[in-house]
């Protein structure tokens, strides 16, 4: 049974109600004004019994109610004066039985009154949005240190006001609503007032009345008075008044507890105002104050709007990159956050470059976005240039048709797939032999440092923001081990996705200069791919293999090249949807590299067609498509390795169904 605390004026009837209650010899019971309840545990159910006028039961309740934030309260009166009851006792949420009650209901009443000890855990449908809040908030304020959300966020000071200022567009009313949702109460509300400079002080009361009305009464709920700046001075006394003393009878019903103000111009606020909502004072800045932020926002942006509609994530090109950190975003994160969301929503571009960005149903023009700075460095999406096209780089890889020892991996059901994927690549190769992929001097090793680096953040930046983000939540839900296992299972994932990164990069920076020797580049590749077999097998994918066994050797390092071979077939494995395909060929090419001779191996992946829908069938959701920007950090090791060698590394990715990789290995 719930702590229980029984209290009543008149001790025979405290006796009875303990007898109708079932008591146990643990319950406390006195009358309203007994002192003994300042000092016993805190009551879990409070069972108070109303007697005369109610003003002693109703300090009892004034006094209790702070030591008591989350217990459950059944007010026993008499049938008469129940609707009294209810109008006195508002702010409680109690529950009112008439006098005398029945024992069974009573006592049934009692053993299903909820464990307060700790935070409700959250209903199942809200965890979608609370997920959503958590996740955009990682990734619009990942980069900023603000000592103060800490504090804020603190469980003990749930009552404690705060203060968001900054442009519109920075993020403040999402601010708000993180600080509800996690630095309080699960269970609590969230009402939300828009000021303007026309609100009176009666048309706010009003508007404060109306967007508390109907919500339960629950603890530690938050009133937000949004761009509370704009309001008349007359308007904000009135405020600075309900804050300072009593707010409306409304407000007190529903429980609000916390404060929140945002603002554009706390200079504009009456001084007593500010001083009272900024107990905590959180300042965000605009984000052309941020531009170091605006890359990393760019593309976790286009990841969420790619994941949260179940597709392939898209990477945006250095150049728009670029682009974008230029341009000074006067509509701050929601500006950026739309012509991202815009941008992926008109075309399927991947990766999307300057000429795929969309502003307001038009091109980002220059006019919109300044032109890129000549002092910044910026990066060709392709290490390459390639003066075919991606299919044409696909067909003219092989000079010539080499015999069939090109070999599919597929379940029975699939082989008239896989054959007729190989007659095509063998047609196309003898029609198209003539054309040869024309490669660019290698690039500098800054370069290929650059994209290595980028590709470290990447991998690293989510798992650590995320456990960041828990982190912080701790404290606060320690005691609810659903989120202390879920939090354990997190960091244990993410520890072990990042000691990977380190493992790889270990291996990495831990190579000696290469060895000059032959190296059969064929049996290689075969091997590589017979390692990963089970993987084939398990997404159902189509691997065709065309290797030139006549004159396979290359000139470098047999182990260094394994592993590039392991980190390019991993990444390329992981890009490919289920039942896709995947295509490796190998070729001794007498001018590939630079006029001298090499060993060139293309990589092409597909995503699977998608079917064609017959009369009367369901329709099918599209077929995902590709992106290496989701294993940037296994190309930029296969590049790092294939350069060091000597050779030359080029990716073609734009194509959103198709992408295509090539390099060049001394022979």
């Amino acid at each position: 049974m719930p702590t229980l605390w029984i209290v009543h004026r008149d001790p025979r009837l405290r006796s009875a109600i303990a007898r109708l209650a079932g008591a146990s010899e643990q319950a406390v019971l006195g009358g309203p004004g007994d002192p003994a309840f300042d000092s016993v545990p805190p009551a879990e159910v409070v069972l108070l019994g109303l007697a005369e006028d109610f003003e002693s039961e109703l300090q009892f309740a004034h006094r209790a109610k702070p030591r008591l934030p989350g217990a459950t309260w059944i007010l026993l009166a008499e049938r008469g004066r129940v609707a009294d009851a209810e109008r006195l006792f508002d702010t409680l949420d109690p529950e009112i039985l008439g006098y005398p009650p029945d024992a069974g209901a009573l006592r049934e009443r009692i053993r299903s009154a909820p464990d307060r000890r700790g935070p409700s855990p959250l209903p199942l449908s809200q965890r979608p949005s609370r997920d959503a809040l958590g996740s955009r908030f990682a990734r619009w304020f990942a980069d900023l240190e603000l000592p103060e959300l800490l504090r804020a966020l603190d469980p003990q000071l749930t009552d404690v006001s705060v203060l968001i200022t900054g442009e519109p567009g920075t993020g403040r009313a999402l601010m708000a609503r993180y600080i509800h949702a996690f630095g309080g109460k699960t269970a609590g509300a969230f009402a939300e007032v828009v000021c303007t400079a026309l609100t009176s002080p009666e048309e706010l009361q009003a508007a404060v009345s109306a967007a508390v009305r109907g919500l339960p009464a629950r603890p530690a709920g938050t009133l937000c008075l949004a761009d509370v700046d704009r309001l008349a001075p007359a308007a904000q006394h009135r405020l600075r008044t309900w804050i300072d003393f009593a707010p409306p009878p409304e407000v007190r019903r529903a429980g609000i507890a916390r404060w929140i103000g945002t603002a554009r111009e706390p200079a504009s606020l009456e001084p007593g105002l500010r001083q009272l909502l900024g107990v905590f004072c959180l300042q965000i800045p605009p984000l052309r104050e941020r531009r170091q932020a605006i890359a990393p926002l760019a593309n976790e942006t286009a990841r969420a709007w790619c994941r949260a509609r179940g597709a392939r994530p898209r990477r945006i090109d250095p150049q728009a990159l670029a682009v974008l950190e230029q341009y000074p975003w006067p509509g701050n994160l929601r500006e950026l956050e739309s012509v991202i969301a815009r941008t992926l929503s008109a075309g399927t571009a991947d990766p999307v470059r300057v000429a795929d960005l969309q502003y307001e149903g038009g091109a980002f023009t220059p006019d919109l976005a300044l032109e890129p700075d000549a002092s910044i460095p910026t990066e060709p999406v392709v290490e390459a240039t390639v003066e075919a096209t991606t299919e044409a780089i696909a067909d003219a890889v092989i000079e010539e048709p080499l015999p069939p020892i090109a070999e599919a991996h597929f379940d029975d059901g699939d082989e008239p797939i896989a054959q007729a994927l190989l007659e095509e690549t063998e047609a196309e190769t003898a029609r198209e032999h003539e054309e040869l992929l024309e490669v660019e001097p290698e690039e500098s090793s800054d370069a290929s440092l650059r994209r290595l680096a980028a590709a470290v953040a990447h991998e690293v930046r989510n798992p650590l923001s995320t456990i960041r983000t828990f982190a912080q939540l701790l404290p606060e839900r320690y005691q609810d081990s659903e989120f202390r296992q879920q939090f354990a299972e997190l960091v244990d994932q993410d520890v072990l996705r990042i000691e990977d990164v380190v493992t790889r990069l270990g291996r990495l920076a831990a190579l000696a200069p290469p060895k000059r020797e032959p190296v059969d580049v064929a049996a290689l590749l075969e091997q590589v791919l017979e390692d990963r077999r089970g993987v084939i097998r398990e997404q159902r994918l189509v691997v065709l293999r065309e290797l030139d066994t006549r004159e396979p050797r290359a000139v470098g390092d047999t182990d260094q090249l394994r592993f590039a071979f392991e980190a390019l077939l991993n990444g390329c494995l992981a890009i490919v949807p289920e039942r896709g395909d995947v295509y490796v060929a190998s070729r001794h090419h007498e001018a590939g590299l630079h006029g001298s001779p090499s060993v060139r191996v293309l990589v092409r992946l597909r995503a699977p067609e998608h079917k064609a829908q017959l009369p009367g069938e369901p329709a099918e959701p599209s077929p995902a498509g590709l992106s290496p920007a989701e294993n940037d950090l296994e190309l930029a090791i296969a590049e790092t390795i294939v350069r060091a060698q000597g050779g030359a590394f080029a990716v073609d990715a734009s194509d959103r169904r198709e992408t295509v990789i090539v390099l060049d290995l001394r022979a």
